[in-house]
């Protein structure tokens, strides 16, 4: 897709949020025989026909691309059982359901390291149930870890044979609960931090904090050393050979257009790092970014800078798979018509770009209706009105973000 073309959509796209050509996604509408006003009316009347649950989903339109389009619940495993609407909204729009936590909410509750996976195991059988792929999310993440887990890196007693042994069977034992049966794995998560100062661009936990806030003790890379990235993905290859496997991160997404940004200098780091695994031969086969958008930020987004790190990556042959992808809108007009519209935009304008790359083969968003969004708390506006950032509301009822997804995803090229 041209430059050109890019901005007369989004020009369209934003003076109306209309319907939008379903080209390629119904039977053979590739046809000339199709008229193009004949499937947006179409289309646009599936669109108000959601409460039937009838016509087009984000699923479907996602599957006729050759793409995967998934979600993360946002529900607790307490919950989610209970809510079989819930459940039956999200398996109408996505086809792919992330795990809850594992490297964080799992682990062992005994001297003899068995683990206790009741918690995850609900977003397991959620799948099973509703005939939906599994993602598990995440194996290793460098900072956040199980109580019991930081009690081990704090201890002055403990070796670095200790932590090795716990990192190979924690890998292990997580890995192998579901396997042969889960799309994906996160296997190591969030492991940059340009400003450690590190040449490799690795986070160091003794430096950096979290959300500000000092660690002040030794993880993973303290312990084991850089190639523990390598060496988990090598184990998690073992225990689920028929996963992907991929390393996921974020923070990388727009530019500074008045010179060098934080997130290109994570985007260099990135791209080192993948680089260098490819080259030991590493079984990793994917890049997660996360893309936590920023409603106010759309100029910040360079389309021409993003593609080239597309690119360079699909050149490794690494898969993308975009891997939580919600809008904050907390810096957004308080209007819930110009909100929705900005954020909508922000959608449009980044998968619009984004889905022109045939190696991202999979779009994960970050939770499925307002009602239940991580954004209320991590980044709440200030003005009290409740956060919009997903593509459905409150009510379950599509959104102009819906229409905005499918769009890109109607005009993205088949994989």
């Amino acid at each position: 897709m041209t430059n050109k073309k890019i901005t007369n959509t989004r020009r369209s796209f934003l003076l109306g949020l209309t319907g939008f050509c379903g080209a390629n996604l119904i039977h053979n509408a590739q046809s000339s025989a199709v008229k193009a006003n004949t499937l947006e009316s179409y289309i646009n009347s599936v669109i108000q026909n959601t409460q039937k649950g009838t016509g087009l989903t984000l699923r479907q339109i996602a599957a006729s691309k050759g793409i995967t389009y998934g979600g993360y619940t946002q529900r607790s495993s307490t919950e989610l059982p209970n809510d079989l609407s819930f459940q039956k909204t999200f398996a109408r729009e996505y086809s792919l359901v992330v795990g809850g936590f594992f490297g964080v909410t799992v682990g062992p509750f005994d001297s003899n390291y068995r683990y206790d996976f009741r918690q995850t195991d609900v977003f397991y059988n959620m799948a099973t149930q509703n005939n939906l792929t599994f993602r598990g999310h995440p194996l290793i993440w460098t900072e956040f870890n199980s109580p019991w887990l930081v009690e081990k890196f704090k201890s002055s007693s403990t070796s670095r044979a200790e932590i090795d042994k716990i990192f190979i069977n924690h890998i292990t034992t997580l890995a192998k609960r579901h396997a042969g049966k889960v799309h994906s794995w996160d296997v190591v998560n969030e492991a940059i931090n340009v400003d450690d100062g590190r040449p490799d661009g690795l986070k160091d936990t003794t430096i950096s904090g979290v959300r500000g806030e000092k660690y002040n003790f030794p993880t993973w890379l303290n312990f084991l050393g850089p190639e523990y990235i390598e060496r988990a993905f090598r184990i998690a290859a073992e225990a689920d050979p028929k996963a992907i496997l991929t390393y996921n991160d974020n923070g990388i997404e727009y530019s500074n257009p008045y010179g060098s940004s934080w997130e290109e200098k994570r985007r260099v780091a990135l791209l080192k790092l993948l680089e260098n695994l490819k080259a030991k031969g590493t079984p990793i086969h994917a890049l997660g970014i996360q893309s936590h958008l920023q409603g106010h930020r759309n100029k910040d987004f360079d389309e021409n800078k993003f593609r080239k790190f597309l690119s360079d990556v699909a050149s490794l042959g690494l898969k993308i798979i975009i891997s939580e992808l919600d809008v904050m809108d907390h810096e957004l007009p308080q209007d819930i018509t110009t909100r929705d519209r900005m954020v909508a935009d922000s959608y449009y304008q980044y998968l619009s770009v984004v889905l022109d790359e045939r190696a991202v083969t999979t779009v994960v968003n970050w939770g499925l209706s307002d009602r239940y969004t991580w954004l209320s708390s991590f980044a709440p506006r200030a003005d009290g009105a409740k956060v919009r950032p997903l593509l459905l509301d409150e009510n379950y009822q599509r959104k102009p973000a819906w229409k905005a997804v499918a769009k890109a995803l109607s005009e993205a090229p088949t994989r």
